[in-house]
């Protein structure tokens, strides 16, 4: 095991490094520059796709909701549709729907109507939405000042074009994310736990967003902070992404960016499809995506369930071995993987600090042959013996980015259908759009 060549995810490790690097997410350095990959030599074309993008007036996707009282019609805007749906139902004509009632007060009536349009027309003071746990939270208009109490959520707000609009974040934020900026910004969490409340009211923020993985503590939270709203949105989670973009988007006057985020989103994940759509079951090889917890002794694998890792792998072309255990990460013995024996292997780098701007790929093949070692009865599974064996960094899979995740997966499953395609390119270009 000790002599067996490790392999890395270089493209995605050093995809990392052009945060870093403004020469470089300008577009204005070949990739070769940063790896020796065979990826360089499609640089200039990264599957067909240009900086453009496609540009709509709302979400179209049905999987998308727009979760704002006074979305009658549950599509993806507030327009004067649903103030015709909402005089239909009023007329007995249209259904009740659960975003109907724009007022809020458990009844349909023409106090909705006339909420409805204001909304629509862009002249309402306050609206008020659900969040990501059914959380229904008022937000006086317009939103002025925000804070992001994670730091993947501060990505993807920067991604949306707010960043003028964040007046704190979490020191995770600053401790992972240095290379976005923001380095004047005051801490005020950590990971989105730990709120510091004086500081909070001090900066007046009109929505401070939690996490969802903080959700269970929203109401505490507001009650510490009065004349703010609390809201707690899966920003970061490719389950919830799609949908709370559009809601934020929305709420924060960035209706168009969200759309043109989640157009871009949805063209890659259209691309990974297409690319393996024509694949048998018996084509699509087995894998192991591993959850680093920081713990040697522990074995956790995730599980398709899993609304972030889990998910972004989903779709690439490969079955995950662990696909009908119960729960999103579940402890498993190092025996059950060597007896499925799979033909990938993905350890998902959890801790943050292990990848990521100033390591390079010297010190991810360093990292590599350490989770390996110690792993007796390993060297005879697949993904070992073929030097299958990737390095996965959590920033890549969630936010936006999860798309570029994706399609690292699809590309180490499926090389030869992926041959023209360059993710680091990719990266690039998804690094453009934040300011």
């Amino acid at each position: 095991m000790n002599g067996m060549k490790t392999k890395v995810l270089a493209g995605m490790i050093i995809g990392l490094l052009l945060l870093a690097s403004p020469a470089l997410a300008s577009g204005s350095a070949n990739a070769s520059d940063l790896a020796d990959t065979s990826d360089s030599e499609n640089a200039s074309d990264p599957g067909n796709t240009s900086d453009s993008m496609a540009v709509s007036g709302s979400a179209s996707s049905p999987d998308i909701m727009l979760s704002i009282l006074g979305n009658a019609n549950e599509d993806g805007t507030i327009d004067m549709k649903d103030v015709e749906y909402t005089e239909s139902i009023i007329l007995g004509s249209g259904n009740p729907t659960r975003f109907a009632d724009a007022t809020g007060d458990n009844s349909i009536d023409m106090l909705d109507v006339t909420k409805t349009e204001l909304i629509s027309l862009g002249k309402a003071k306050e609206l008020t939405l659900v969040d990501g746990v059914g959380r229904q939270v008022n937000v006086a208009l317009p939103v002025k000042n925000i804070i992001p109490t994670d730091y993947r959520t501060t990505e993807t707000l920067l991604a949306l074009g707010t960043g003028d609009m964040i007046v704190g974040v979490d020191r995770a934020f600053h401790e992972r994310m240095d290379e976005f900026g923001l380095l004047d910004l005051p801490e005020v969490a950590v990971h989105g736990k730990s709120v510091d409340y004086e500081m909070v009211l001090t900066l007046k923020p009109d929505i401070v967003l939690l996490p969802l993985s903080q959700a269970e503590n929203a109401e505490d939270i507001a009650k510490n902070l009065p004349n703010t709203a609390v809201v707690s949105m899966g920003l970061s989670s490719q389950k919830t992404i799609d949908s709370d973009l559009t809601t934020m988007g929305f709420v924060l006057g960035k209706e168009k960016e969200a759309n043109e985020l989640i157009s871009w989103m949805q063209r890659y994940e259209d691309l990974v499809s297409e690319q393996t759509r024509d694949l048998k079951s018996d084509d699509m090889p087995t894998f192991y995506y591993e959850y680093m917890s920081g713990g040697d002794e522990n074995w956790w694998v995730i599980t398709p369930e899993d609304p972030s890792a889990g998910k972004v792998a989903e779709g690439a072309g490969g079955h995950n071995i662990a696909a009908g255990l119960a729960g999103t990460s579940v402890e498993v013995d190092p025996e059950w993987i060597i007896v499925k024996n799979p033909d990938f292997m993905f350890a998902d780098l959890m801790k943050g600090f292990d990848s990521g701007p100033g390591k390079t790929e010297e010190d991810m093949e360093n990292l590599l042959a350490k989770v390996l070692s110690g792993r007796p009865g390993f060297e005879r599974v697949n993904a070992v013996k073929n030097n299958n064996v990737y390095l996965v960094d959590r920033d890549v899979i969630g936010g936006p980015r999860w798309v570029i995740g994706r399609i690292y997966f699809a590309k180490c499953m499926h090389p030869e259908l992926f041959e023209d395609i360059n993710p680091e390119e990719i990266h690039k270009e998804y690094l453009k759009k934040i300011p």
